[in-house]
């Protein structure tokens, strides 16, 4: 049989869903799996090293429609194959397929979304699901959650292949690196939406004495209420999207990452905080209870006050607790690795898909 996968996210700026399948590609590139992506013509985005990367452009087009109503003429007259689409649906037309679906905060809080792409995706999710072969999922409680939205489904048939980090990128750095800055900050990582629950964040900061907060993430068009976050305080500061060098160095050199959110389908960035040494304060949810385990401290994201005190007592607690919270984060980390991840796909792929 012979393995396609949707290269459609290679033309778009790397986010959270577009890191997922890039790297799950590479990781099945060093393997030695043979594989070809199939992206539309339009240019390769900068983010992406495909140099090592099987790639076929076909078709006209880069949108929704490219995947829906172009892709599928790509598989006609061949046989024995299966296409895996990483980021989302992948065409509902195309019969021997693999789906991933990272999460379903859209039927959880459809309030959080634009109304075009809630009723895209309320339509399409059960016609793709529905023609499926396998259902990819990224966390347990993602997989609970496919299950209580679409209980038709069988619960053999959703596989989950857990998210990673790339361990050559978000790593520790020197101590001269970690400390050239000129104050002490908190740092927060995520596209700016309603679920990421910035404004609680904001509001509880407002207070914050002894750092600064900085803020790492751009708005999205997908999702709704789209207003600019406002506060009085000079020391919140809105950084923007960064280069993952940025990112790193801004991992490395703050006192502590916070992670408010309030629903996830897996949540990397604290694993990423974890892999460059950076303590991890995270909300008290189902999903990082399952993705951080015993290596963050924990707090009710829908209380302002509640997040204050957890950074505070954070940041006032001793070296000797820091250093402990560092470990075992590098610890935590070590349970997810992009090759794994491979590993269990092409097993899913065997078992179930051939």
């Amino acid at each position: 049989m012979k393995l396609y996968i949707n290269g459609r996210f290679l033309t778009q700026p790397m986010t959270g869903v577009e890191r997922y399948a890039y790297n799950i590609c590479k990781a099945l590139a060093r393997l030695q799996q043979p594989f070809t992506l199939v992206c539309p013509k339009a240019p390769i985005h900068q983010d992406y090293d495909v140099s090592d990367l099987n790639i076929v452009h076909y078709g006209i087009g880069n949108s929704h429609f490219w995947e829906q109503c172009i892709l599928p003429f790509f598989f006609i007259g061949k046989k024995d194959y299966l296409v895996v689409s990483f980021t989302g649906l992948g065409s509902i037309l195309i019969p021997h397929k693999m789906m991933t679906i990272h999460d379903l905060a859209f039927l959880k809080n459809p309030v959080w979304y634009s109304r075009a792409y809630y009723w895209y995706y309320r339509f399409m999710t059960p016609l793709a699901v529905k023609t499926s072969q396998h259902i990819l999922t990224v966390s347990e409680f993602s997989k609970s959650e496919i299950l209580r939205f679409y209980p038709f489904l069988n619960g053999e048939k959703i596989s989950v292949v857990y998210n990673a980090i790339d361990s050559r990128l978000f790593k520790h750095q020197t101590s001269d690196i970690r400390h050239q800055t000129s104050e002490p900050f908190v740092l927060c990582v995520s596209s700016i939406d309603p679920r990421k629950n910035f404004a609680r964040l904001v509001e509880a900061c407002q207070s914050l004495t002894g750092a600064k907060l900085y803020i790492v993430g751009n708005y999205n068009r997908v999702f709704s209420n789209q207003k600019e976050l406002a506060t009085d305080s000079d020391h919140i500061h809105f950084l923007g999207r960064v280069s993952d060098e940025e990112l790193v160095r801004l991992y490395n050199q703050a006192e502590c990452f916070v992670f408010p959110s309030l629903y996830e389908g897996f949540g990397l960035p604290p694993l990423e905080a974890m892999a460059c040494g950076c303590p991890v304060l995270v909300s008290d949810i189902p999903v990082e209870r399952e993705v951080c385990g015993d290596a963050a401290l924990y707090f009710n994201p829908l209380e302002p006050s509640e997040i204050l005190r957890i950074i505070t007592q954070y940041l006032s607690n001793t070296d000797v607790i820091k250093k402990t919270m560092r470990q075992k984060g590098y610890d935590n980390i070590k349970r997810f690795s992009w090759e794994n991840s491979a590993n269990v796909l092409m097993e899913i792929i065997k078992t179930d898909c051939e």
